[in-house]
């Protein structure tokens, strides 16, 4: 039986299939030990014969030669997307010229991006017709579980016209992003169902709005103010929580509000209101069970992307809330005084209440203590140093990744955070999510972070003084590999 691979084969769905053809052999199944006529193995068959005999069957004489074509197409398709990601436009045609597949792949490290939305996303014209010319589809979009995202859902005004120009689609979600107001409403026109359609993290149309007309044209042709993604189970005022304008109006057309949007809106009776009702609003962390507004999600609240995975008093620190923030820290626990202490960096504060509270800082439990993990990934500094001295466990591991303080400093490139943080003996050993140590996390952030103001060299030099395990091989830029190079890793 000759089986053509598909055309993006995975190695872990091959597995399975070997798994399930020795299953069926234990059980004596007639069909299956047919398909072992012709191979050296006799039963009781082994997992190992069963992988034989799929092998044999996509047309390779071992295991060992499929599982290396597979893994061969896992690198290819990676040196792809880098291509992309870096602009590398030669390279790129090179790659598609070599493997024309690569023109419908998917990155599986980038939500299943597709390579248009790559390209847009960096703005860059030229690799844009490059692909476009090589066959790309204009309107390929990921393959992420939630809802697929294409090129319009996120690329600038600038190159959104220019996609539209070169023969994109406009689907309801971009036209609400970019503010397209005549061209949806006839959409709507045309099938009055669109509002209800669900996009990228199945959002809905709402959840894109960009200016409050568009707000009123969804809200006028039946769009659910209260309607919920189905990544983040998050309203379309929680997604746009910091754009005053859109949650003011989403509010005004009955969109329910939460403290975090009030705190947004600088509207201290609102916050009044949520803490008389609820006093313990105060003290809850996003993604607290008992929180009937900010509900939990399969890919956490959108709030947590947004704003942080942060309390009330966080964000409205952060947003210079700060008669809001003074009322928060009047109604807020001991504990929790001392945790807005420390994220101010009010550093009098802080101390006075855990010298008065000793038992605090010791017994904080790991979503408090994750504080100065946040405050790293953040980069403020003196909250890190504040923490530090306190006793805060510079080894915490927070977030989706599970990552260390110095692990989410490096990432972004903060130099500052990882000084601050070296003197208390972290370790450099630890281990993220993603199994990456926090230099591995450094190298990545080199090529991957979206901030700006980081120093990677430095990070990297730091690191590997203080005696960070070395990479087996170089990663980053020229910059970072430089550096790499003067500790003799070349």
């Amino acid at each position: 039986m000759n089986q053509q691979l598909p055309e993006r084969p995975d190695l872990e769905h091959l597995k399975g299939q070997a798994k399930a053809l020795h299953k069926s052999l234990e059980t004596g199944d007639a069909n299956a030990l047919a398909r072992m006529l012709d191979l050296p193995g006799q039963a009781p068959f082994k997992l190992a014969d069963a992988q034989l005999a799929i092998a044999r069957e996509y047309g390779f004489p071992s295991w060992a030669a499929l599982k290396r074509h597979v893994e061969g197409y896992a690198d290819r398709r990676t040196a792809f997307f880098a291509a992309l990601r870096a602009g590398d436009r030669e390279r790129t045609r090179q790659l598609i010229e070599t493997d024309r597949w690569l023109i419908d792949a998917r990155d599986p490290t980038s939500f299943g991006a597709a390579p248009i939305y790559v390209a847009a996303n960096r703005g860059d014209k030229a690799l844009i017709d490059l692909l476009i010319d090589a066959g790309v589809d204009i309107d390929g979009r990921s393959d992420w579980w939630a809802g697929s995202f294409g090129a319009l859902d996120s690329a600038s005004p600038e190159i959104s016209d220019y996609l539209l120009k070169r023969g994109a689609t406009l689907t309801p979600h971009a036209a609400a992003r970019l503010g397209m107001a005549p061209e949806l409403k006839e959409m709507i026109r045309r099938d009055p169902e669109v509002v209800h359609q669900r996009g990228g993290d199945g959002q809905f149309p709402l959840h894109f709005a960009k200016t409050p007309e568009i707000v009123d044209l969804l809200v006028d042709a039946g769009a659910d103010v209260e309607a919920r993604d189905l990544d983040h189970n998050s309203t379309a005022a929680q997604w746009r929580v910091k754009d005053t304008p859109i949650v003011r109006r989403l509010l005004e057309r009955g969109a329910n509000p939460d403290i975090y949007l009030a705190i947004s809106l600088n509207d201290l009776d609102m916050v009044k209101r949520f803490v008389e009702e609820d006093p313990e609003v105060v003290n809850r962390q996003i993604g607290d069970p008992e929180d009937t507004q900010v509900k939990p999600a399969e890919g956490g609240n959108i709030y947590i992307y947004v704003i942080g995975n942060f309390r009330p008093f966080q964000l409205a620190w952060n947003l210079g809330r700060f008669k809001i923030f003074d009322y928060l820290f009047e109604h807020a626990s001991v504990k929790n005084q001392l945790l807005a202490a420390c994220w101010k960096g009010d550093s009098e504060t802080a101390k006075k209440l855990a010298n008065d509270h000793p038992e605090i800082v010791p017994n904080l439990p790991g979503s408090d203590m994750a504080m100065i993990a946040h405050a790293a990934w953040d980069r403020r500094t003196s909250s890190v140093k504040l923490m530090a001295e306190l006793g805060f466990d510079v080894n915490t591991q927070a977030g989706e990744a599970d990552s260390a303080p110095i692990d989410r400093a490096g990432f972004h490139g903060f130099y500052d955070v990882i000084e601050v943080l070296l003197p208390y003996q972290p370790r450099l050993d630890i281990k993220n999510a993603f199994g990456g140590t926090p230099l591995g996390a450094t190298l990545y952030g080199s090529i991957h972070g979206w901030r700006k103001d980081g120093n990677y060299p430095r990070c990297v030099e730091l690191l590997l003084e203080a005696g960070a395990p070395p990479p087996k091989e170089p990663a980053g830029p020229p910059e970072v590999r430089a550096v790499l190079a003067k500790f003799g890793i070349t």
